[in-house]
């Protein structure tokens, strides 16, 4: 077993966002609708995870966060402008590979275990439609398809003829 104090997770700093540096290779991109639930889950559950860093504060993972401790005056009032860190001692591809590692290990939603956990919010636990739609960033109309029975089975979803988005050369 590793020690646990080898983890970096052992090893939180608080750190003044001013002093992160974003870096060059990082292909997430986050759109304006998730961001503002990245910035609700911050004001509302606070910072639940640290920004992974190098030795010399380049961002590993967490730039969007950071963004938003730098952008948002509600999110910087939290904790002053400072943000949880763990440093990490790694190559520069080590880095790159991490990156892409924890953007595509954390997923994409299901449409179908989205209807289910709606269902469930809704029906068991009697939260209003309205609440949902706020704190999964979507509005009514998508709340009340995720609601409806058997919906991906009328929508004929495995037919549908989509557009090609793009065509390669």
């Amino acid at each position: 077993m590793k020690d646990l104090k080898d983890h970096p997770i052992s090893n939180i700093e608080w750190i003044d966002v001013n002093n992160l540096n974003s870096n060059d290779y990082n292909p997430n991109c986050v759109a304006k609708p998730e961001m503002k639930l990245l910035e609700l889950s911050l004001l509302k559950q606070g910072w639940v995870q640290p920004i992974i860093c190098t030795k010399d504060l380049t961002i590993i993972d967490g730039y969007h966060r950071t963004w938003l401790t730098k952008n948002s005056q509600a999110v910087r009032d939290m904790t002053g402008g400072l943000v949880p860190v763990s440093r990490l001692d790694l190559s520069e591809p080590e880095r790159m590979f991490l990156t892409i590692r924890m953007n595509r290990a954390k997923g994409n939603h299901v449409a179908f275990k989205m209807h289910e956990v709606i269902t469930q919010l809704y029906q068991t636990y009697g939260v209003p439609k309205e609440e949902i739609a706020k704190n999964i960033g979507a509005n009514l109309d998508e709340v009340e398809l995720l609601l409806q029975e058997n919906v991906f089975q009328a929508m004929d979803i495995k037919n549908h003829k989509y557009s090609k988005a793009w065509v390669p050369k």
